[in-house]
């Protein structure tokens, strides 16, 4: 184990270490493409349209009908609508099980990247609502990862040095940022290797 007394806030991404977004076939079908896992989510977090969505830009009808149009869809837009407030299935066996497991002395935050039709379904249906100190949603604070500035509101807002801040993340490009910035962050895919790096610190 690897007891770090430095660490002060515990920050958990969403989906895919917490919350089920299913396999990349729904991705797929949402981005009209193919490909690997990974060059799919860099297509997500790169489109303007899902940026100005998951910022708190634009309406759930504009991100419809503006993605559909970026990806050359032509699916109805009530049917992606109602695909795209379904896309998190649930959480994870296990999830919020492992976010009471962090020890009280921790500070416990989110930081996703996450919009209006699906920040409901996450705090009320899933029940994430009261189980963290602090909650970073990109609708919410007006920016997104992998860029600089929701870091650095995280930074800020808390008042800790990065190197204080212990983050997991499910994609790479998200890591990267939150390490240049100088925090602790790891990839991880799902509750068992989240929980392999929260042990690792010593902070479960």
């Amino acid at each position: 184990m690897k007891q770090n007394h430095d660490i002060r806030v515990v920050l958990f991404d969403l989906g895919n270490v917490l919350v089920d977004l299913g396999d990349i076939s729904e991705m797929h079908a949402m981005l009209n493409t193919q490909g690997e896992e990974s060059d799919v989510w860099l297509k997500w977090l790169r489109s303007p349209t899902v940026a100005a969505f998951d910022s708190g830009k634009i309406t759930f009808d504009q991100f419809a009908d503006r993605l559909l149009k970026e990806v050359n869809s032509n699916i109805d837009r009530e049917a992606f609508k109602a695909s795209f407030r379904a896309w998190p299935r649930g959480l994870f066996a296990g999830a919020l099980e492992l976010v009471e497991s962090v020890k009280p002395e921790y500070h416990r935050a989110i930081l996703s990247n996450t919009n209006a039709a699906h920040w409901p379904r996450l705090m009320d249906e899933m029940a994430l609502a009261g189980k963290f100190h602090s909650y970073y949603a990109s609708h919410l604070v007006g920016f997104v990862k992998p860029d600089d500035a929701i870091y650095l509101h995280v930074i800020e807002h808390l008042q800790v040095l990065p190197e204080q801040i212990l983050f997991i993340d499910d994609n790479q490009v998200n890591i990267d940022t939150a390490n240049r910035l100088g925090m602790l962050a790891y990839r991880v895919k799902g509750v068992d290797a989240a929980r392999d790096v929260l042990h690792r610190y010593g902070v479960i």
